[in-house]
């Protein structure tokens, strides 16, 4: 009798040992599922320094970046939601799930909304950084124009001086005024045809480089999603209409049977 009391108590000393290890380890994965997500979550937010919140190419930087860290936000908030396989009756533990799983139901949404936002501003970049080029096209057609109005070396001489960065004139041409003035012309339209090919070339680099990464962003954006939507799926209490509608995509095939498949079933069962 005495034999099998201690072998009980045995027993229910195992037990306990085995289900404070289990408590503290599913406790230890949880903190390392917040550290991980505020590991990223720092590095999201020291590249996003200075802020420039109404700059174009911050706000493309910014997506960016979360895009970047998203998959550590999935390792983390995976861990941090597997913890319960480990300790179901842990009410922080719970609690920390239920959170979590929101947080990836909204975060599922702003990725779906960066895949349209990122062309939007990419769009409005691009066009951006072509102003300057054209402004300064612009000018020279405007100096052309002029100069084409000109009926005296005096006159052009002194609309000449006025311009800035413009050289030293001679004190005398060494051609009549028509062909000064035809050089001075001719040497204008080549520098805005020259001009207008690099602005072309550079924009057509510009947008081959913003289409190939806005392409990467999209794929990364829809995968993460799909992924996050997944995480917000595990917990009916957190996820939103729209997750749920995302996870009847994925399982719909799985988990709804076809008309054939149903007749097949009750005909085999008749």
């Amino acid at each position: 009798m005495e034999l099998k009391e201690e072998f009980e108590q045995l027993a229910e000393s195992d037990f306990v040992k085995r289900r404070n290890i289990r408590s503290k380890s599913s406790f230890a994965l949880a903190l390392l599922g917040w550290l991980i997500i505020g590991s990223a979550l720092n590095s999201v937010i020291f590249a996003s320094l200075p802020l420039k919140v109404a700059a174009v190419d911050w706000q493309l930087n910014l997506i960016g970046s979360l895009l970047s860290a998203s998959f550590n936000f999935l390792i983390g908030a995976t861990l941090i939601i597997i913890t319960q396989l480990f300790n179901t009756k842990e009410r922080i533990l719970q609690n920390w799930q239920i959170l979590v799983s929101r947080l990836a139901a909204l975060f599922t949404i702003l990725l779906l909304l960066f895949i349209p936002l990122q062309f939007a501003l990419g769009s409005r970049a691009l066009r951006q950084q072509s102003i300057p080029i054209t402004q300064e096209i612009n000018k020279l057609k405007g100096v052309v124009d002029k100069i084409s109005g000109m009926n005296s070396e005096p006159e052009l001489r002194t609309f000449l001086t006025s311009l800035p960065d413009t050289p030293a004139l001679p004190d005398k041409f060494n051609a009549p005024f028509p062909v000064i003035k035809k050089r001075a012309i001719d040497n204008l339209k080549a520098s805005i045809n020259l001009a207008t090919n690099n602005a072309d070339l550079q924009k057509t680099q510009r947008t081959k480089t913003f289409l190939k990464e806005a392409a990467r962003n999209t794929a990364q954006a829809i995968l993460m999603a799909s992924s996050f939507s997944i995480l917000a799926n595990l917990n009916p209490k957190a996820s939103n209409v729209f997750t749920r509608f995302l996870g009847s995509l994925m399982y719909s095939g799985k988990l709804i049977p076809s008309r054939q498949q149903s007749r097949y079933w009750r005909g085999s069962e008749r």
